[in-house]
Parts: structure tokens; C-alpha cells; sequence
């Protein structure tokens, strides 16, 4: 098995267990605490944490090498996944950006809310509405993805 392989075999897999992760959160646990009680959701979301910011790491750091087996910058360039690849790499950012506001700014005040009997509503919905982004913006990474190992002269990492 080679290391490219291995390193995209990283990557998806970092990338399944981050957005699937929140897409599990964001459809089945949310909707269940906006309901009832929230401490559930306010538990998982916390205890995910861990596991959610390794996946991330893992992510960028597979994504860093697989952008090298790409080939040379002019081919890759050339063949137009050069931009797309900008665009990807733009809108994780972003997407990593508006994660940690939700992790490190909105779950801690539910966390909060819901340890000292407050009302958790706006802080459900500011998570709710900042995972909707995120995982709005992990369709078009992925998209953009799947455009760049198909543009690129050597058909991408793996192949």
C-alpha cells in the first residue's frame, strides 16, 4: 500500500467523521433537544470535541499532502484545478473558522444554560444555524474536491 494512498485513505475518512459527525448532531440530536431537554445535545456536543478537532487536523494535514502529489504548480495550473483548489482551500478555512465559533463560543454558553437552568434557545439555534453553514459549505468543498482530482494532470491523489 502506498503512502498516497494511505494519505488519501486519511483524508476521506478524516472528512467523513467530521461532517458526519455534525450532520448527526445537527439532524438527529438537535431537532431532539429543541423539543425536550437539551442536556443531551449540550453533552454530545461537548464530548465530540475531541474527536471532531482530530478529524479536522487530520483533514488539513492529509489535504496539505495530497495537494503535493498534484504534480507541478504550472500543470496543475494549467488544467484549471489550480483555482478550484484555491476555492477549496478558501471555503475550509472558512468552514474551520465558523466550527470553532460554534465548538469554542456557542456550545459553552448551552453548556452553561443548560448547567445553571437558563434558556437554551438561542444558543440551540445560533449552534443549529452555524452547523446548517458548515455543512452547506462541506457539500461544496467536497464538490470542488471530486473537480480538482478530475482536473488535475496527474487525475489527483490515488489514482
Amino acid at each position: 500500500m502506498s503512502v498516497r494512498l494511505v494519505m488519501l485513505w486519511v483524508h476521506l475518512v478524516g472528512a467523513v467523521v467530521w461532517i458526519g459527525g455534525l450532520a448527526y448532531q445537527t439532524h438527529v440530536l438537535l431537532p431532539a433537544a429543541r423539543r425536550g431537554d437539551p442536556r443531551p445535545f449540550a453533552e454530545a456536543a461537548r464530548r465530540a470535541r475531541p474527536v471532531t478537532w482530530t478529524a479536522v487536523a487530520l483533514v488539513v494535514l492529509s489535504g496539505f499532502y495530497n495537494v503535493t502529489q498534484l504534480g507541478p504548480l504550472e500543470r496543475v495550473m494549467q488544467s484549471g484545478a489550480g483555482l478550484m483548489l484555491a476555492a477549496k482551500f478558501g471555503l475550509v478555512i472558512v468552514a474551520v473558522a465558523i466550527a470553532a465559533q460554534r465548538d469554542f463560543a456557542q456550545v459553552p454558553i448551552l453548556d452553561a444554560a443548560v448547567r445553571h437552568g437558563g434558556d437554551a434557545t438561542a444558543p440551540l439555534r445560533a449552534v443549529g444555524r452555524l452547523d446548517r453553514v458548515v455543512l452547506l459549505l462541506a457539500l461544496v468543498v467536497i464538490y470542488l474536491g471530486l473537480a480538482v482530482s478530475r482536473a488535475s494532470p496527474q487525475g489527483g491523489p490515488g489514482e
